[in-house]
């Protein structure tokens, strides 16, 4: 269980080690939860933050569900490197990549898009956001989140894509992903190995990000990386999150203090 970090010295080790990166969750972890997940935007002084660990030499990379183009306009920075949808599509170095095999799921995703409308009219409050090779079901804003979820389960099994996605669930959120073996765990060891990093701390607060943790504990123990891993905690998150990291702050409130830390503490 993850031990609640109340100053930046268990963290000193990794940064001093050189290259070092802060890789990251956005929505939930540098920004805030909303409503309406289109609301989403990371705030300004969290930037600045994310600007000053740059300016330092920290690589800095984001891992985000969303689609490349949202990841980018709630994260507001374009001198970070982002991984969007877990991974499925990166941007580099100013240049953008797409894993193999994801070519069908686009018309795929408009199916399970098609099956799943008459939901939104039925139950107010459910949305869809079509990421391209992703589809999210979000529910947070139903009057009944569980009796929703259920239902959109249930409608799932009737799809007439039953079974070409991995069904990932989220903070009131239901996710249609490409099972090509792509997750944020993978791909936080490529954004090692692609960013060079020797030292970093990995920071999420939901479900997927366990993925994350786990693959940095890994790295750490081949020897391949000195890493901590931060989960920013709230009444939503499930408790399996703080259970797979090593530290916990309170949100994206603790997060951002976090940063201001790492600025201070960088030479």
């Amino acid at each position: 269980m993850a031990q609640t970090l109340t100053s930046i010295g268990p963290l000193l080790p990794m940064l001093r080690q050189q290259p070092f990166g802060v890789l990251s969750d956005i929505d939930g972890t540098l920004a805030p939860t909303v409503r309406k997940p289109e609301d989403a935007r990371v705030p300004e002084e969290t930037r600045a933050l994310l600007r000053g660990l740059v300016e330092k030499g920290a690589r800095v990379a984001l891992i985000s569900g969303r689609s490349l183009e949202v990841a980018r306009g709630i994260a507001g920075l374009s001198d970070v490197a982002y991984a969007a949808g877990h991974g499925l599509t990166l941007w580099i170095d100013g240049r953008t990549e797409e894993a193999p095999g994801l070519e069908p799921y686009p018309e795929l995703v408009r199916r399970a898009e098609h099956d799943l409308e008459p939901l939104v009219s039925k139950i107010p409050g459910v949305q869809l956001e079509n990421k391209g090779p992703l589809l999210a079901v979000h529910y947070r804003r139903t009057a009944e989140p569980e009796a929703a979820r259920e239902a959109i389960l249930a409608e799932l099994q009737r799809s007439t894509v039953e079974g070409r996605f991995w069904v990932q669930e989220g903070r009131f959120l239901i996710e249609l992903r490409p099972p090509i073996g792509v997750d944020k765990g993978t791909t936080t060891v490529t954004l090692v190995e692609r960013l060079g990093l020797r030292g970093a701390v990995c920071l999420g607060d939901d479900i997927t990000d366990i993925d994350m943790f786990q693959a940095a504990a890994r790295l750490r123990g081949e020897g391949r990386l000195a890493v901590a891993t931060i989960a920013a905690g709230s009444r939503e998150a499930a408790p399996e999150v703080a259970a797979a990291a090593d530290y916990s702050l309170e949100g994206t409130e603790g997060v951002r203090w976090l940063l201001g830390e790492m600025v201070r503490a960088l030479p």
